[in-house]
């Protein structure tokens, strides 16, 4: 049975099991737009979610994380549109060398562009790979990152913070757009009338623009619906509007666990209602978890204590594991507010056997 997540807008799904290569999809609820976190095997997911997909975000380019971009550029080849693609430093790089292997000596004009941004700290440094001339790669802008913000819709806002995972490993946040509503008892008390004004109202408070210039309101006296003006607008926001939580979605993988990691995990993560957090090793296997800078059990527990989030996804538990997954949901101690959501081992395809392949001839 799905959870019935809070979020207004942001539709999850993830479409890997425990121990295959983690890829979040967030779908937009009210434009259709996708959103793909990691691109490792990615050869399952359906040509129609490919085909709705505005960004892909990679953490980093180990090949569990990176490798299924190709099966991206094959589905979207035909597709006439530009995608951005966001990861660290070094990516464009990475995407040139993943382009140049192959033969575009038969581009076509409908072909689709790609456009890749690399997350510094202080700048957005970015490529531009166009289909129509093989992909060959332009420079694009660079341009000061003010935030942690590197992609924004009406409907959300993505976020992310560099972490260490003997390289730079991307975490991400995805933020719903502000979310408010017009206190109805409050408008009827003040003697005031819904109207097109409203719309104005909302689109002040959006802008943060309340006290610009006086708002011409509809306002029910002796004599009917007359309008008026108010000169105090950035008061009747504070009496009309009513701000709803602004809920989140967290995603980490992969990175070790010292002390700056945690700091900044801690920071950027506070208040995400589910979080996706790599569990790549049990308790028991602390060290390896160390040595190969991934997070343990007791890594990820310290963590939820912390967060507090309403949902938790455990995700990318190491192989080896194959045979003792379970033993991860007995050492899992989230906080009691704290729902742990399961899912199965693996939902790849098994691979098919030569035995396997049916022949038939044709007399």
């Amino acid at each position: 049975m799905k959870p019935k997540f809070p979020f207004r807008n942001l539709v999850p799904t993830f479409f890997a099991g425990l121990l295959d290569d983690p890829i979040l999809l967030i779908r937009s609820r009210p434009d259709g737009r996708h959103l793909l976190f990691d691109c490792g095997q990615v050869h399952h997911l359906a040509k129609r979610t490919f085909t709705h997909l505005d960004a892909i975000f990679i953490s980093h380019a180990h090949m569990d994380h990176w490798m299924g971009i190709d099966s991206v550029i094959r589905q979207l080849i035909a597709s006439e549109r530009t995608v951005n693609i966001f990861g660290p430093p070094g990516l464009s790089d990475r995407m040139e060398h993943k382009l140049s292997g192959y033969d575009w000596n038969l581009v076509e004009d409908y072909w689709c562009s790609f456009h890749v941004h690399e997350i510094h700290q202080e700048k957005i440094e970015s490529s531009i790979f166009p289909g129509p001339q093989g992909f060959r790669r332009q420079p694009g802008e660079v341009l000061s990152r003010n935030n942690l913000n590197i992609h924004q819709t009406p409907y959300l806002q993505v976020q992310a913070e560099t972490c260490d995972h003997q390289i730079a490993s991307l975490i991400f946040r995805i933020n719903e757009s502000p979310a408010y509503s017009i206190d109805r008892q409050k408008l009827e008390s003040l003697g005031l009338v819904p109207g097109p004004w409203l719309g104005e109202l909302k689109k002040r408070y959006l802008a943060g623009k309340g006290d610009s210039k006086p708002l011409e309101v509809l306002s029910l006296q002796a004599g009917g619906i007359r309008p008026v003006w108010i000169e105090n607008v950035a008061e009747l926001l504070e009496q009309l509007i009513v701000s709803r939580p602004q809920r989140s979605i967290g995603y980490i993988s992969d990175v070790n666990f010292s002390q700056e990691n945690r700091e900044t995990i801690l920071r950027f993560m506070a208040g995400v209602d589910l979080l996706f957090c790599e569990c790549t090793f049990l308790t028991a296997d602390k060290n390896r978890a160390r040595d190969s800078d991934h997070l343990c059990c007791e890594d990820v527990n310290h963590l939820l204590k912390e967060l507090r989030p309403a949902y938790f996804l455990p995700m990318h538990l190491s192989r080896s594991y194959s045979r003792r997954s379970s033993e991860l949901y007995h050492e899992l101690k989230p906080p009691p507010e704290t729902r742990i959501l399961r899912i199965p081992l693996q939902i790849t395809p098994r691979p098919l056997l030569a035995e396997e392949i049916t022949w038939q001839l044709s007399l």
